[in-house]
């Protein structure tokens, strides 16, 4: 190369060839010629050159001498094109192998070298390992062994310092379907220069769509393929100009040409060919490619089957040299003489030719296996590279990524309107709600049909309002889930492709988050306007709102992480269905929560499975608040309250602890009923402890010598007495707050317009099925002995919790560490708390993790 030296549009090539070699620029045809001045032999392309004679120097050619090493197109027309005024590449593999992680080898040692200026082919059958190649020389996977190295910088190790250098066309499809062209690669570019100004990004991408010969195609949407509107090589050159734009120094390609027409393919290698031409160093993985594109590429690297690395060269030369492996007859024949074609299929007949029995019939076994082409390569051809020098320069590149905010800026914005401009999308999202609030309210508006009922729908009377809650409920989660579940899924593929440019993974899923929350806000507004207006519940749009909005988020959240934990669209709507008929099972409405099997079930507080269920906590939510705090209702929930408390503890608490106090009286002295006694005993003294605490009912002073020991005829007496007092105290609580309703009712009942005000204000505001279900007053036992304590039954809206967070079901309130918060609120929190932790979850690839620890356990233990 250092005897190649340019003289204006010409190169002179002078050495111990006997004279010049002069390559000419054909600059109108683009061409280029060579003219012999020498005397000594010459071939070009196996053909004699005859002295003083003028050839046109085709892609692929190689110039030969028996006095001199081969002198190839690449290594001419690089130096006519070479821009020495940018950092030179050096491409380095030194000594790399490549275990996976059940200790497997997929890449066997391999050692090559390459400078700016060429494409370099990798080739090989199936299983050969070219992609794991690929992802270890591209920086997706770290070599068990060896270094791969840009300019003396580790790619692996030193990634801060590569930033921007290294690129990837992946062989997917990577495009936004709804943008248009220009936009995909605008907002790419977004994301690749910050700090360039929005006419500066367009002004590259306009340049970048000329030199790929797609400005007429610009302000097309991409499609998809069922609704194409440009064709596959348009998509193939759009993807690479993804990549392109923020012009790489190493660009790899994984099958480019996949699927594409002969003339689309040789357009694709034209475009990374002079890509490569302009200094860069470009990789492709290739399949059984043409003779014009085997020509186009300077080195051919071909792996055998368990990453065998066999061959390193030319690749014209490499028909040669399998050629002489096998002595092939005209084995110094690379190409044919008549029309100079290349058939690179030989090469891999060679590699795969398999042995002939006795009867002449082809065997599965091969003659010559990977390991032994491995060692022909490594006696023959393996690459001695010289000690790296540590000191090269690292080249520059204008590649700047965004700080997170801006990053996010751009995902919301490239999402928005990726989901703006699908028609589809957003008519099934629109309408979708409206539409379910619509036939749900409309089927379940319930009222008397009976002649005698001349108001028509009432809302009091309506029995199908508690089953509207239970289904808002489930809408909720359900559009909240299928919204989210193909979210991450769908760009999984970009995403990975962008991972190439260290960007925020925090700030594309914020963005997710950001638009999902968004579109369930307005889904749920929908809802509610629709089916609430429908239904006639009047002053609680906001309650319900912030309810369904809530649970719709958790759903957003549980959507998006099944999204980034599974592979296939058909997975993950096949496990929607798991994921929501535990929530409808175990939300307490279909199936009561002590009614569920009691290894699971509690009696006093909602069962662990039941708090794990967002339903659970958001119908809660709506049926409690919309119980307490319509505008009927508040006037008297206090003053009922009271009620509740003292109906429930003289006419079923006291009562019972009567028959125990005189169980115990009967059975003191009978050996035989002792554990029954010192049961009653138990309960007793517990039941007076924790009543004395909770409703501030006097302490009982003897109360630790209610126990077998303890107990006496006259301890007895007094403790009839004492409940005596209480049942007489709770009388009187009871009188008094029932005295106070009365005045309430008298007070909106002075006048016949008042009545009928306070008629209208019950019928428009309270429902009388709601009512029954919050008071249970379709249970019969009021009251139950379980596990040495009486559990109220009745009344459950009414009677506040004594644990920590959890609590029977319809609490009014929640005890939060000593401290009480309403119901609506506290459930709303938990429902924010499962929310956040979910957005963790998503964020640290939790569920990925545990189902991958869940495939290498099975693993482990099929083997």
């Amino acid at each position: 190369d250092s005897n190649i030296k340019k003289d204006q549009n010409k190169f002179i090539h002078n050495d111990t060839l006997g004279g010049e070699i002069v390559v000419i620029s054909l600059e109108s045809v683009n061409m280029y010629a060579l003219r012999s001045v020498g005397k000594n032999e010459l071939y070009l392309n196996g053909q004699v050159m005859t002295p003083y004679g003028t050839y046109i120097l085709t892609q692929g050619s190689s110039l030969r001498s028996p006095k001199v090493k081969p002198l190839y197109y690449s290594d001419i027309i690089s130096k006519f094109l070479s821009d020495e005024s940018k950092t030179k590449i050096i491409y380095r593999a030194d000594n790399i192998e490549y275990k996976f992680p059940n200790g497997a080898k997929g890449l066997h040692d391999l050692t090559f070298q390459e400078e700016s200026g060429k494409i370099i082919a990798i080739m090989g059958g199936s299983g050969a390992g070219k992609s794991t190649l690929l992802n270890v020389l591209n920086g997706n996977n770290t070599p068990s062994q060896g270094a791969v190295t840009i300019n003396g910088v580790d790619i692996h190790r030193e990634k801060d310092k590569i930033e921007g250098i290294i690129g990837y066309v992946s062989q997917d499809d990577l495009l936004i379907e709804e943008l248009t062209v220009f936009q995909n690669l605008y907002y790419n570019a977004k994301l690749c220069f910050d700090g360039f100004s929005d006419e500066q990004l367009t002004r590259i991408v306009l340049e970048l769509l000329n030199s790929l010969g797609l400005e007429e195609t610009k302000d097309l949407k991409v499609g998809n393929p069922l609704e194409k509107t440009i064709s596959g090589g348009q998509r193939k050159r759009v993807n690479i100009g993804l990549e392109l734009i923020r012009e790489p120094s190493v660009l790899f390609a994984d099958e480019p040409t996949s699927g594409l027409s002969s003339r689309d393919s040789e357009n694709i290698m034209d475009l990374l060919k002079e890509l490569a031409l302009k200094g860069k160093v470009v990789f492709v993985v290739i399949h059984q490619p043409s003779s014009d594109i085997f020509k186009v590429f300077d080195k051919l690297l071909i792996l055998d089957v368990g990453g065998y690395p066999i061959y390193y060269g030319n690749p014209v030369d490499g028909v040669i040299y399998f050629k002489k492996q096998i002595n092939h007859v005209n084995a110094n024949e690379s190409e044919c003489f008549e029309c100079g074609n290349v058939h690179p299929e030989q090469i891999f007949n060679i590699i795969e030719s398999k042995v002939v029995d006795e009867y002449g019939s082809l065997t599965d076994n091969r003659k010559i296996s990977p390991k032994e082409w491995n060692e022909f390569y490594n006696e023959q051809l393996a690459p001695k590279l010289a000690e790296a020098d540590k000191n090269q320069e690292i080249p520059t590149s204008e590649f700047n990524i965004p700080n997170k905010l801006k990053q996010f800026k751009v995902f919301i914005t490239r999402d928005v309107l990726s989901k703006l401009t699908n028609s589809q999308y957003l008519a099934i999202n629109l309408i979708e709600a409206p539409l379910l609030g619509f036939i749900l309210a409309f089927f379940i508006k319930f009222y008397d049909t009976d002649i005698s009922n001349e108001l028509g729908y009432i809302f009091h009377a309506n029995d199908n309002i508690p089953v509207y809650m239970f289904m808002s409920v489930v809408v909720a989660l359900f559009i909240g889930m299928t919204v989210s579940a193909e979210e991450i899924i769908r760009y999984q593929k970009i995403r990975k492709q962008e991972s190439f440019l260290n960007l925020s993974n925090g700030s594309y899923l914020a963005s997710k988050i950001v638009i999902m929350f968004t579109l369930s806000a307005v889904q749920t507004i929908m809802f509610i306007l629709v089916g609430n207006l429908i239904l006639g519940i009047k002053g609680m749009w906001v309650d319900y709102w912030f309810v369904l909005f809530s649970t719709a988020c958790f759903a957003n959240m549980l959507g998006l992480n099944i999204s980034a934990t599974f592979n296939s669209a058909v997975t993950i709507y096949i496990l929607i269905p798991f994921l929501l008929i535990p929530q409808l099972l175990f939300s307490g409405i279909i199936v009561k929560f002590d009614k569920l099997n009691p290894i699971t079930t509690s009696q006093k507080v909602v069962p662990l499975i039941g708090d794990a269920m967002a339903s659970r906590w958001a119908f809660e939510a709506l049926a409690v608040n919309q119980y307490k705090t319509n505008e009927y209702e508040r006037l008297f929930y206090g003053i009922k309250k009271e009620m509740s408390i003292a109906n429930y503890t003289k006419n079923f608490w006291i009562p019972n602890i009567r028959a125990k106090i005189d169980r115990i009286s009967t059975n003191l002295n009978n050996p035989e009923k002792k554990e029954l006694v010192v049961s009653d005993l138990s309960l007793i003294r517990s039941e007076l402890k924790r009543h004395a605490q909770k409703d501030g009912v006097f302490q009982f002073n003897e109360v630790d010598k209610v126990t077998l020991e303890g107990i006496s005829k006259d301890l007895l007496i007094q403790l009839k007495n004492h409940v005596s007092s209480i049942n007489k105290h709770f009388i009187g609580v009871y009188n008094k707050a029932s005295d106070a309703k009365d005045k309430i009712i008298l007070a909106h009942q002075k006048t016949p317009e008042l009545k009928q005000a306070c008629v209208d204000l019950k019928n428009d505001y309270e429902n009388l099925a709601l009512s029954d279900l919050v008071t249970n007053k379709q249970d019969l036992k009021f009251i139950l002995e379980v596990d040495g304590e009486l559990i109220q039954r009745t009344d459950p809206v009414y009677l506040d919790p004594e644990h920590n967070i959890r609590a029977h079901f319809y609490a009014p309130r929640k005890l939060f560490f000593g401290s009480y918060i309403d119901t609506f609120w506290a459930n709303i929190s938990i429902l924010w708390v499962m929310s956040i932790t979910l957005i963790v979850t998503l964020y640290f690839d939790f569920f990925q993790k545990l189902l991958n620890i869940g495939g290498d356990l099975v693993n482990k233990f099929s083997k």
